[in-house]
């Protein structure tokens, strides 16, 4: 087993600073290449309602398709409030108001889980959102 020598809550700062600076690549250099974004097993309206931004993701590549959508948002906050930190997870509580290109907006509270493996890197993320919100927004 690895032995990582720096705070998960560290990394996902660095994760959040580098999406306020649109450094995707930055971004990626912190997550596993087979990363899971918005994979669950049990059923979730989101994935139902086929929101563009909450479709389930693997890898590199996957996850960049989901910044090519909101990173065309305009967002009037994006606000971390706290972050909670296991051996494995870190939990973040955020707000976020955010113009989205179809006329429709955001505004809400969210929660990202993210998942780390032995070797630091992000093996995946959950991300628990208004799904009344979301939805509407996607449907504009």
């Amino acid at each position: 087993m690895t032995t990582i020598t720096h705070s998960h809550t560290a990394t996902v700062t660095a994760m959040y600073e580098a999406f306020g600076r649109g450094d995707i690549d930055g971004i990626l250099s912190h997550l596993s290449e087979n990363v899971t974004w918005d994979v669950t097993e049990e059923p979730w309206s989101l994935h139902a309602a086929d929101v563009p931004w909450a479709r389930p993701r693997r890898g590199h590549a996957g996850v960049r398709e989901f910044f090519d959508i909101v990173g065309a948002w305009t967002y009037e906050r994006f606000e971390v409030r706290d972050m909670l930190e296991s051996p494995t997870q870190v939990a973040v509580e955020l707000r976020m108001t955010a113009q989205l290109p179809n006329g429709a907006r955001i505004d809400e509270a969210v929660i990202h889980l993210w998942t780390f493996g032995e070797d630091g890197l992000v093996v995946a993320l959950r991300r628990m959102l208004d799904t009344a919100a979301n939805i509407a927004a996607a449907r504009g």
